[in-house]
């Protein structure tokens, strides 16, 4: 019998310890200066590919004719905001600039407007998947 309970004991000290160290592992924890540097590298490098996303997603909403302007005038925006923010990351690299954290400086917009928000990384050409880049947790 005092087997049984120490056996019992010791299995549910276990499984707690397994469920604690799962907690000490927070959700931003991939967020640092290495994976800031390639942001910053990759919004200025293949920022470019934003006009055809934007065509791409008008094309679908408002036709051709909404998509000809959308692809000039949202596109150089969109451009210029990738740069810039590709700019400003690769500059501040090495320290936690946006509260405190590594995460972009965009975070939220895209999920506050996920049809025009930025995403961490800018959009591939051709087919898009609807993956994204990090691991997200949810409670």
């Amino acid at each position: 019998m005092k087997n049984r309970i120490a056996l019992t004991i010791l299995s549910a000290l276990t499984l707690c310890g397994v469920a604690f160290a799962d907690i000490q592992s927070p959700p931003g924890h991939h967020y640092n200066w290495s994976r800031k540097l390639s942001r910053g590298f990759g919004n200025v490098l293949y920022g470019w590919t934003e006009p055809f996303n934007v065509w791409q997603r008008t094309v679908e909403t408002d036709g051709a004719h909404a998509a000809f302007a959308d692809f000039f005038i949202e596109g150089v925006k969109r451009i210029t905001v990738r740069a810039g923010y590709g700019v400003y990351e690769m500059a501040t690299f090495p320290l936690p600039s946006w509260k405190l954290t590594y995460r972009p400086p965009y975070y939220r917009k895209a999920q506050i407007d996920p049809w025009w928000g930025y995403t961490e990384f800018s959009p591939q050409m051709g087919f898009m998947s609807q993956t994204d880049y990090s691991r997200n947790q949810g409670w």
